[in-house]
């Protein structure tokens, strides 16, 4: 079965984005109290949009953790990537359904900590799709071998 990379990189791009947006978030709404407090963006639903936002790319994350969990498990057969990146996107899940959400550094920390476990799971899967396309064919034994 030939292994898709695409995913993998999309992937590690949105655990990136997302780790950066959260650090960005944090560091926008601790410097900027005003912010929270400034009744016209609520008034003009900025920050129910930012929600759905957040949840449309947790969604996204889900789906391909999942698909490139699956996908690189049948490919390479090792259990560390799925494993870190189902630990990573729960934490990403919790962090954002939560009421750590709202707790600034808690729940920006949770979510890039997340975000992080996420991104090695998808750099794990290139580089063991890599190692195994790099391999040595196996010799074939019996009838089909040179000479046959």
């Amino acid at each position: 079965m030939r292994f898709s990379r695409w995913p993998d990189r999309l992937g590690m791009v949105i655990a990136i984005g997302c780790g950066i947006h959260c650090a960005a978030m944090t560091i926008a709404f601790l410097a900027w109290p005003a912010l929270w407090l400034n009744r016209s963006l609520w008034e003009r639903g900025v920050w129910q949009q930012l929600i759905v936002v957040e949840w449309t790319l947790l969604g996204l994350a889900w789906v391909l953790i999942l698909s490139t969990s699956v996908l690189g498990w049948l490919g390479h057969g090792r259990w560390q990537p799925p494993v870190l990146g189902l630990a990573g996107i729960s934490l990403m899940t919790a962090s954002i359904v939560s009421p750590l959400h709202t707790l600034g550094y808690w729940g920006s920390g949770l979510a890039l900590l997340g975000g992080v476990m996420v991104a090695t799971a998808h750099w794990m899967n290139l580089r063991l799709a890599c190692q195994r396309g790099r391999a040595p064919p196996r010799k074939r034994s019996g009838l089909h071998g040179p000479g046959a």
